[in-house]
């Protein structure tokens, strides 16, 4: 109860700030009412993203509409997308794209940004999926001591939020350089057996996409949001996720979708998320070699993406990611040992049980 009267009160202060600015709608604050000790290291923290080569990389080919071609070579799933598809020759980046995304950096400032708060302590207590898209994070950063583990989790994933509004806007700004070739729409013939039979609805509407995160018609912010997810796995490596089973728990999982990566999603250990945090608050941020983060075999804390979030309680939004269909088949129904996927033989045998009951189950 002191907790939730802790964040009462930080909710409070943040909500009075937004009724007082009139440039900030009800419910929705921006960084600048956050305190200094609290708003510095947020900001920071941005800032430092957004001075990587690969930040400026990937936040580039959103303005120019399409993914480069490198992007799908080096995806975990090579199943969104036929041989012969033309995104393929898409090797650079379409002429004036730099110069048009370095306008948009020089105009961008980290007060821009808005998140979602409330100030009643029933939702504060019972996060709903219409009133909190990401646990009124900015309400319990506020409450937490800095410093603290609770403030550096949530530190981290007020970043993963910016990077991923980030890529919502510059998506929204509709600056693509491809509207008229409809290359994202493009499908391969029906002959293409194996690729209709993994995508019997077509192609999805934007080639920005991790592929665990494309319920589009979902999310809040709809396909930018799929645009969203995509870059937090370019410059994070993954998708950051949390344990919302345990009150203001300290780990942080990511979720990533690159080749010679698990498709699982891992627990950090913690000597990556301190890498991390000491890349967002470095004063030489440039040379970003902690990112973007790969789990490897020392990750042995997995979650099934298989698996519905409401079960394995893994997640940032409840909205975000439906168990996949069963045509899309299940990775862990192989009978041959993939150290890759699964640390130990124990765990490949533990998660192969899961996939036999794993339609009992729903």
């Amino acid at each position: 109860m002191v907790l939730l009267h802790k964040l009462k009160a930080a909710s409070d202060q943040l909500f009075n700030a937004s009724k007082a600015d009139d440039t900030v709608g009800v419910n929705k604050v921006s960084l600048d009412t956050l305190d200094e000790a609290h708003r510095k290291p947020v900001v920071k923290a941005i800032l430092n993203i957004l001075s990587t080569e690969l930040a400026e990389s990937t936040y580039c080919q959103i303005v120019d509409g399409l993914p480069l071609a490198v992007v799908y070579d080096e995806a975990y799933c090579d199943s969104l997308l036929d041989a012969k598809h033309p995104a393929y020759q898409h090797e650079s980046l379409c002429p004036g794209v730099v110069g048009e995304a370095r306008d948009l950096y020089s105009e961008f400032a980290p007060a821009l940004l808005q998140f979602e708060i409330s100030a009643s302590l029933s939702q504060l207590a019972r996060p709903s999926r219409i009133t909190n898209r990401c646990y009124q994070v900015l309400s319990r950063y506020q409450a937490a001591s800095p410093g603290s583990q609770l403030f550096n989790t949530l530190l981290v994933e007020i970043t993963a939020l910016s990077i991923h509004q980030i890529a919502v806007r510059l998506f929204n700004l509709d600056t693509s350089r491809h509207k008229a070739d409809n290359v994202a729409s493009w499908t391969p013939p029906k002959e293409n057996e194996s690729w209709w039979r993994f995508n019997p609805d077509g192609p999805l509407p934007t080639l920005f996409c991790h592929s665990w995160y494309t319920d589009y018609e979902e999310y809040p912010e709809g396909v930018a949001d799929m645009v969203g997810f995509w870059a937090e796995n370019r410059i994070l490596g993954g998708v950051i996720l949390f344990d919302r089973a345990t009150p203001d728990s300290d780990a942080v999982y990511i979720h990533p979708d690159w080749k010679d990566v698990t498709y699982r999603i891992c627990k950090l250990l913690d000597a990556q998320k301190q890498d991390l945090l000491d890349f967002l608050q470095s004063e030489s941020p440039q040379c970003a070699r902690s990112l973007p983060i790969r789990p490897n075999g020392l990750n042995l804390v997995r979650v099934d993406p298989e698996e519905s979030i409401a079960l394995t309680k893994v997640y940032r939004n409840i909205w975000e990611r439906k168990p996949p269909p069963e045509y899309a088949g299940d990775e862990r129904s192989g009978d041959v040992y993939d150290p890759l996927n699964f640390p130990t033989m124990s765990d490949q045998y533990d998660a192969r049980s899961r996939w036999r009951t794993r339609f009992d189950r729903y």
